[in-house]
């Protein structure tokens, strides 16, 4: 950005020769006895106009919101130029939308309760937050000290640290199962509009998220509801989700409201609760993903089936292709291996487990189990290809907390992770756990 500056300045002497004046001069003093010479200096003043240009600095943070809540409903974008700050709930209300360059830092206030810092695309906006692998977009709370030089790796933050701000959260107007096909989504806020998700349309598109590391969320709000790393409510297939990372969740890595998204390549390092959490008849389908507990984190899955009353509004999820890090030290009562509950309905597939000695499935719902299948049907639970990988746990030690008895139709226990099995973990070369482990 640059600024003009004209600048005048002024040459004196100029030799510019009066040849007229001094010629009739000369003619004059010819016609006397005793010329006398006269010397006049004239002097010519001549203007000239440069024009400069003064560079002005980029700044290096800009602040959207004073705490509260701050509206966009025009198309805004946040650029890789300086660090954008959030301070308060930042809503893009039906009809705005929000634009995030790749390699873009977003930090967050760490206002508490009712003040946490949240980033809110309600239903009917969009979000288009489209990093690469080369330079993902991040999000993290304003005490991470990591810049634009660091590389994807805080200078000072811990991918443990938990509970710093609030969280992202994407709402759409796809089906959802509760009563009359919509809700409000939990722990943001009550009475208006823009809280509430849910529709007809499965096709529905909220924008598009990909490449993006979110950091040290779940800071817990009024009534002690806590926001995901990533909620989603009611989001379509229409939306792109892919390559998405949630670290130090202090509460889920990503929670799904219904909806039916299509999500690929997903990381949870450290949540504190669970994973991957599914709600409301969730119809879409989870592809490739790395779990990796914490000490104290519940389970890698818990997953509930429709709240609809009426029996009416269903939905079958479909996850495929995940590979499970238990944590090696887990404190007592945590580090299930998954809870699938509440009348819940789909088809786990491909799951490799490990760091799993000790540890138990914690449950899985009776009334709609119907054993291995290879296709998620409606009104069913089934899995296929689960791998527990231990030198001493067994299936009966691993289902004991179940009623099922055919788990030896879909499960093993192996020494070491069969070929071709649970997550292909090179697409995770751009993520924090990657970095970490390299």
């Amino acid at each position: 950005m640059y600024h003009n500056k004209n600048i005048t300045m002024k040459i004196k002497n100029s030799p510019i020769a009066l040849t007229s004046l001094i010629f009739s001069v000369l003619m004059m003093s010819s016609c006397t006895a005793d010329p006398e010479t006269i010397i006049e200096t004239v002097v010519v003043t001549e203007t000239v106009t440069i024009t400069t240009t003064i560079p002005t600095t980029t700044p290096t943070s800009r602040t959207v919101g004073t705490g509260g809540i701050t509206y966009i409903d025009d198309a805004q974008a946040w650029t890789n130029d300086r660090i954008w700050i959030m301070n308060g709930k930042v809503v893009v209300r039906s009809g705005g939308s929000l634009t995030i360059e790749a390699g873009t830092i977003v930090k967050a206030q760490n206002g508490q309760g009712v003040e946490a810092t949240a980033l809110v695309i309600a239903a009917g906006a969009s979000i288009n937050a489209i990093g690469t692998e080369d330079s993902p977009i991040i999000f993290t709370d304003i005490e991470d000290s990591i810049d634009y030089g660091d590389g994807i790796i805080s200078p000072n933050r811990k991918p443990t640290d938990t509970g710093k701000w609030g969280g992202i959260i994407i709402l759409g107007n796809a089906v959802v199962g509760e009563d009359g096909g919509s809700d409000d989504i939990e722990g943001i806020a009550e009475g208006y509009a823009w809280t509430s998700y849910g529709g007809s349309d499965d096709a529905d598109s909220s924008g598009s998220f990909s490449y993006v590391s979110i950091r040290h969320s779940g800071t817990q709000l009024a009534g002690g509801d806590e926001i995901q790393g990533l909620t989603l409510g009611g989001i379509g297939s229409g939306t792109t989700l892919n390559n998405i990372e949630v670290v130090g969740s202090n509460d889920d890595g990503i929670e799904i409201f219904g909806g039916a998204a299509q999500i690929t390549n997903i990381v949870i390092l450290n949540q504190r609760d669970d994973a991957i959490d599914l709600d409301e008849g969730f119809r879409g389908t989870l592809t490739n993903a790395v779990i990796v507990l914490r000490s104290n984190s519940d389970n890698p899955f818990e997953i509930d089936g429709t709240e609809d009353s009426t029996g009416t509004i269903g939905g079958s999820f479909t996850i495929n292709d995940a590979t499970v890090y238990a944590n090696t030290a887990p404190e007592s009562g945590k580090n299930f291996l998954g809870d699938w509950k509440s009348d819940a309905t789909g088809f786990t597939n491909n799951i490799v487990f490990k760091n799993i000695d000790g540890l138990a499935i914690k449950g899985i719902d009776a009334d709609t189990y119907n054993g291995v299948a290879t296709a998620a049907s409606p009104n069913n639970l089934n899995f296929s290809d689960f791998y527990f990988v231990s030198a001493t746990s067994t299936l009966s030690e691993i289902f004991t907390n179940t009623a099922v008895t055919d788990y030896a139709d879909w499960a093993q226990v192996v020494s070491e992770q069969v070929a071709n099995t649970g997550a292909d973990e090179t697409v995770f070369s751009w993520t924090l756990w990657s970095a970490l482990n390299n």
